[in-house]
């Protein structure tokens, strides 16, 4: 059956697919992995000096946090499949602009934090891969892997600019550009910082969402989007298929211990006497490596079997860890954090992608979102673990890393079940012309 709908270019320059991919890494560069998750690192040491919290106890916000992105993330999967990528988007964002707007409002009171994490969740579902995913797979088929691999590559320079950025506002500065100068910042603390951060999402992510992220036409019927003729299964049979669980734990096991390792960089070079900026280069060196995983894993997987890919990125950020709990510093922690980047570089867009392949595209949004509201658990929970063990081991993150370890070389088997694909690309126009000829 032809699809040539996947692979469309559309009328005119600003009509083609590939904005829509451009607008998502835009939007993802200010997503919710980038502003509740990493620049987490570099708002840790003076909140919790300032407000008088323990690591601990400010750690377990993310985890508030990550319960209600669940929540809010499996309801989004719905919302998407019914009204579509662009209305459900544009609202979230600005929505999620103003709960990172409420950080700069936090007091010592834990409840009140503890509510503004779980406000932080709730309102970040449109800043999640998913919407971005969920569009960029209902326009793209051959090309799907490199199409999600330059979309969610956003997240990696997300990692790389805003901790950079919520550093530079809180204790101010020069910002150059090739080693040329161009403005100093001002010192705004982390309270400011803050408000540049809410300020940058809508900039980043609402505006380009606004111009150029759309449904596909033949979607879209009486305002609402109808996906009930596209190939793939319902929710319930997904449900009933024991490869949806083999995703869901795995991908939820994986992030957990990557996220709960990188998020906790910053703090740990600095115990081991890192400075503060060398410390940040790693967590911006992790960026890289995601950013790298991103384009190299949605490259290949248009190529080569996707658990396989997964294993590979796995595996990196299995030695990255272990690197990390020999207690390492300088360019040896460096490399750990690079190796750990790179395998959490490839975990969204190789979901994103197999999701697709395994239970097709009639009910993404609502697969998706269901799998991602687990991942989003996994999120939450890895850097309030992290915290956790850090206090209750006299200071220490090395036995939580070798946890971490384990967790990622049992979900790596757990990959190799899943089989061949259920849905796979549909041929060229040339392959098929040939085949009928």
């Amino acid at each position: 059956m032809s699809q040539a709908w996947v692979d469309s270019r559309g009328t005119g320059f600003f009509a083609s697919r590939w904005w829509i991919v451009i607008a998502s890494f835009c939007a993802l560069l200010v997503g919710s992995g980038a502003i509740n998750i990493f620049a987490f690192n570099v708002f840790v040491i003076p909140v919790t000096k300032e407000l008088g919290l323990s690591r601990g106890d400010f750690s377990g916000g993310l985890a508030w946090n990550g319960v209600f992105t669940a929540a809010a993330v499996f309801f989004m999967g719905w919302a998407l499949d019914r009204f579509g990528v662009r209305r459900v988007q544009l609202v979230g964002i600005l929505m999620f602009a103003f709960s990172v707007f409420m950080f700069s409002r936090m007091t010592a009171s834990m409840p009140l934090i503890f509510a503004q994490f779980a406000l932080a969740g709730l309102f970040s579902a449109a800043q999640t891969p998913v919407g971005y995913t969920t569009a960029v797979n209902q326009w793209f088929d051959r090309s799907r892997g490199l199409a999600l691999g330059i979309a969610t590559a956003g997240v990696g320079f997300g990692v790389v600019v805003v901790p950079w950025l919520a550093s530079t506002l809180m204790n101010g500065g020069p910002v150059a550009l090739f080693g040329l100068p161009l403005v100093t910042v001002p010192a705004l603390g982390w309270r400011g910082a803050y408000i540049g951060l809410s300020v940058a999402i809508l900039v980043l992510a609402f505006i380009p969402n606004f111009i150029f992220v759309r449904d596909r036409p033949d979607l879209v019927r009486n305002g609402r989007v109808d996906t009930s003729h596209l190939p793939g299964q319902t929710l319930g049979e997904a449900l009933s298929n024991y490869r949806f669980w083999v995703l869901l734990l795995g991908f939820t096991f994986a992030v957990l211990a990557i996220n709960g390792t990188i998020t906790h960089i910053v703090p740990m070079l600095i115990d081991r006497g890192t400075p503060p900026p060398q410390a940040v280069q790693a967590v911006q060196m992790a960026g890289l490596a995601i950013i790298g995983g991103r384009m190299l894993s949605g490259y290949f997987l248009d190529f080569v079997w996707g658990p396989f890919v997964a294993m590979v990125f796995f595996g990196l950020s299995i030695i990255g860890m272990g690197i990390l709990a020999t207690g390492a510093t300088g360019p040896l922690a460096l490399v750990g954090a690079v190796f750990c980047g790179g395998g959490i570089g490839a975990e969204i867009d190789i979901m994103g992608f197999m999701l697709s392949r395994y239970f097709g595209m009639r009910n993404f949004g609502k697969i998706y979102g269901l799998i991602f509201a687990a991942f989003n658990l996994g999120t939450g929970f890895g850097p309030a673990i992290s915290g956790w063990t850090y206090d209750f081991y006299g200071k220490s993150y090395t036995p939580i890393l070798i946890v971490y370890m384990v967790m990622l070389g049992l979900v790596c088997l757990a990959l190799l079940t899943l089989g061949q694909y259920a849905y796979k690309p549909a041929e060229s126009p040339a392959a098929e012309a040939r085949k009928a000829a």
